[in-house]
């Protein structure tokens, strides 16, 4: 079964049960008439039938069905009832209309009927009436023109006892859905038992007094303590107590009707009179109660949604009496005056209240806060006003105050609302960025809106632009204080219309921020070039408000940028010139010098072959002059040499072979190849060699090179009887090292050339004061080759003390593999280049 379908069987199940409910009621007051009566005493079926319909308001569609079904059960109840079929019809379309009339009128416009205030009792009592007023009338007809009775006691009688039993029964097809807001009690039962015990005591067959009242103060009981449902309830069994019990011959309205010969319609109308008093009596009641337990609940509600948001409130707020006391404060103006150390603490603002305010107020000077207390009854306390306080733990606070009154019924004042808020960081901080904005005088600072109209013009943008602030502010778009023909150029990058949404297509984008250069334009129609830093002014939640823009006059440093850029160009072409130059003089000096080579080789040869005496015997003048060619030629061959190595050096070509190697060999066999030059020379020569092979990863050639080289200056830096030494041996501090030191007692190095005698080509100032012959190229083959085996070197030296080289080399693993020289590509395998 469906969802849709399941509700309507469930409906007409229950609308079937009513309807013969409703038969069976109708059944019962027609057998129950008071004898002599042409209608009922009371037509609970009316009510029952108004009463289902208004608990389920099943729509205009079922409530036309229902009301047909009234129609038949009524007049079916009234023919079993032993009236005639035509009155049973008429009645039953009475009964019917009377039902559809009732209903309508308080559903009407949609509205789902409710007992919530005096307007809906009273819309009630009004559609009871109405209904009331219709079935009187339309039984009174039946009762006069079929029946032959009197219009006027038919058409009574049939309104009231429908009209009671309408107003009694209506209620509780209301209150049916309402919802239960207090669980049962003693009290309910009690009370229930009361006003049924009462009722059934009143109308009792036995019972003659005219106490017929006695059951109101109990209905009254009900409905000033219980519900609506209840009080709807406990109607209904009283209605339906006093209505059998009467019908029955018990009470006082039957007692009168026997005692006294009043009509069977009197002894009816007084039964519904008390029937509707006990209604209307009790619902008044029920709903004047149901109000003001709303209104205490949202009162309550509302006290206490106001003493969330004082205590809430970021700002302070105090409320002073006429007479200076303060009759209520917040949480925060309890933390800003100090709670008393006895306060409570969780309400420390109790304590404060009633103390004089004069008294707590933390100024310093308490009487002018009595006096403008003073004045809160006259009305002349300033709406605004500033202090300053001095609050423990946080110094003097600066507050604003908003000032309102409050007043009594007859418009004296009788309170003043003080609301303060602490402006001191706030006004510290704007004081802060307004210095900022001043001090920035050649900083342009701009702000505007989201439409680009300036709202902040600082000093330094009058300085950059010539504008006055009050020139711009609020009045200029900020886009036209810009060069029209920048603005135009990117907006075609762009692709947009040119304007202020140029300035900030990136910002609305999402950028962050977004720096670029711009071109001012000055009040007096001058251009400066800007760099201008845009970025988004956002609030609390993130929204963007507006834009800040910074702007720096860099139309000097763009310039100096230009014809820097104009110098680099330049110098850079001088550089690509000197630089081919130089390696063209590599080229030249390493062909000059190959060429050189041969021959110098071939005289070499020849002075060696003469001195042998290939020629013949030669004097001792001749030998003296064959060996003077023999030494300069060698000399100028270790020049030549020096400049091919260098050459090498310089364009990164230095080929070096390394292998496993004891330095001891190279130390010994360069210390032998210097040995024809110093045994010349009156020296003292030392030689200090570790007995254990010292491993190094080398190229022998290249290392005996260097050694050969440091052994060479030494003695040509030392004059006769100085002392030339050499050394080798595993570094103490480095274990991973080797050290070979040099170290003569020569003319030494000034401090000032320490770093430069390993440059291609240098003379110390030394060397060149005592024309010393060298190239200046032995040092820097020296550093070449020690950092080429992934050592260095270093110079130890003072004038006319001497000078110490330290070379350092890395220990060569047990396994050797061939490595490569620093700066430079992998060396090649091959020959050695140095010789």
């Amino acid at each position: 079964m469906s969802r849709v379908t399941a509700p309507r069987l469930r409906w007409s199940v229950a609308a079937a049960v009513a309807l013969a409910g409703v038969f069976v009621l109708g059944v019962t007051s027609v057998h129950f008439a008071l004898p002599g009566s042409t209608v009922a005493l009371w037509w609970p079926a009316a009510g029952l039938a108004v009463s289902f319909l208004l608990a389920t308001n099943p729509g205009p569609r079922r409530s036309a069905v229902f009301v047909l079904g009234v129609l038949v059960s009524s007049a079916a109840a009234n023919l079993v009832g032993g009236r005639p079929a035509w009155v049973s019809i008429l009645y039953g379309v009475a009964n019917a209309a009377e039902v559809a009339l009732v209903h309508g009128l308080l559903t009407a416009r949609g509205r789902r009927p409710r007992l919530a205030s005096m307007d809906d009792l009273w819309r009630l009592i009004a559609a009871t009436v109405t209904g009331a007023a219709v079935i009187g009338v339309l039984a009174g007809l039946t009762a006069h023109y079929v029946l032959g009775g009197d219009f006027l006691d038919s058409a009574s009688a049939a309104a009231f006892s429908h009209g009671a039993a309408v107003l009694v029964m209506a209620p509780l097809g209301i209150a049916a859905g309402i919802r239960r807001t207090r669980r049962p009690e003693v009290e309910d039962l009690v009370q229930w038992v009361v006003v049924v015990g009462v009722t059934a005591w009143v109308f009792h067959l036995d019972q003659s007094l005219p106490l017929a009242f006695l059951p109101i103060p109990g209905l009254v009981w009900g409905a000033l303590r219980l519900g609506l449902r209840t009080v709807a309830a406990q109607l209904l069994v009283v209605g339906v107590v006093a209505v059998t019990m009467t019908s029955v011959g018990g009470g006082p309205f039957a007692t009168a009707a026997q005692v006294g010969g009043i009509p069977p319609e009197t002894v009816g109308a007084l039964t519904q009179a008390f029937l509707a008093t006990a209604a209307v009596t009790t619902l008044s009641l029920a709903v004047a109660t149901t109000q003001r337990r709303a209104a205490l609940a949202e009162l309550r509600s509302e006290v206490e949604l106001s003493g969330v948001v004082l205590d809430t409130a970021a700002s302070a707020i105090i409320v002073v009496d006429a007479s200076g006391t303060i009759a209520r404060l917040n949480a925060t103006a309890a933390r800003l005056l100090g709670a008393p150390e006895d306060a409570p603490e969780d309400a420390p603002e109790d304590a404060l209240v009633g103390r004089p305010a004069a008294e707590v107020f933390p100024v310093d000077d308490p009487q002018e806060v009595r006096t403008r207390m003073a004045e809160i009854a006259d009305g002349t306390v300033p709406l605004r006003n500033e202090q300053d306080w001095r609050v423990e733990g946080l110094g003097v606070r600066h507050m604003v105050w908003t000032n309102a009154y409050l007043t009594d019924d007859d418009g004296r004042r009788t309170h003043l609302v003080k609301t303060g808020v602490d402006v001191t960081d706030e006004r510290a901080a704007r004081t802060f960025v307004e210095a900022v904005l001043e001090a920035a005088t050649a900083t342009a600072i701009i702000g505007t809106d989201l439409d680009g109209v300036i709202t902040l013009f600082n000093r330094g943008a009058e300085t950059v632009l010539g504008w006055r602030a009050a020139e711009v502010v609020g009045i200029r778009d900020w886009s036209l204080l810009h060069d029209p023909a920048d603005v135009e150029r990117r907006a075609a990058e762009l692709g947009l219309d040119p304007g202020f949404g140029v300035l900030v297509h990136r910002l609305r984008g999402g950028a962050a921020t977004e720096t670029r250069d711009w071109t001012y334009v000055r009040k007096d129609g001058t251009r400066r070039t800007v760099s201008l830093t845009m970025s988004g002014i956002r609030d609390e939640s993130g929204r963007l408000t507006g834009y800040l823009g910074v702007a720096e006059d860099v139309t000097r440093r763009r310039q100096a940028e230009v014809a820097l850029q104009v110098a680099l160009d330049r110098e850079r072409q001088a550089v690509e010139e000197l630089t081919a130059l130089d390696r063209t003089k590599s080229d030249f000096v390493s062909s000059v010098s190959h060429e050189l080579r041969t021959p110098l080789a071939s005289v070499l040869g020849y002075a060696e072959m003469l001195e042998d005496g290939a020629a013949g015997d030669l004097t001792e003048r001749q030998l003296e002059l064959v060996g003077r060619v023999d030494r300069n030629g060698r000399r100028l061959l270790s020049l030549i040499e020096d400049l091919l190595l260098n050459s090498r050096i310089e364009a990164g070509r230095l080929r070096l072979e390394p292998r496993r190697c004891d330095l001891s060999d190279v130390v010994a066999s360069a210390w032998t190849s210097v040995a024809t030059v110093t045994s010349q020379r009156e020296l003292a020569r030392d030689i200090d060699v570790s007995p254990r092979p010292l491993w190094v990863e080398g190229d022998p050639a290249a290392l005996e090179r260097m050694v050969t080289n440091l052994l060479s200056n030494a003695v040509k830096f030392t004059p006769d009887g100085g002392r030339v030494s050499l050394a080798a041996h595993p570094d103490d501090r480095d274990p991973g090292t080797v050290r070979l030191v040099v170290s003569d007692s020569g003319m030494g190095i000034p401090p000032a050339d320490h770093e430069r005698v390993f440059a291609r080509f240098f003379r110390s100032s030394a060397a060149n004061e005592r024309a010393i012959q060298g190239s200046g190229l032995g040092l820097s083959i020296v550093r070449a080759i020690a950092e080429g085996h992934g050592g260095s070197v270093a110079v130890e030296s003072a004038p006319d003390a001497g000078s110490t080289f330290t070379v350092t080399l890395p220990v060569a693993p047990a396994t050797a593999v061939p490595v490569s020289g620093s700066g430079g590509p992998a060396p090649e395998r091959g020959v050695s280049d140095i010789s």
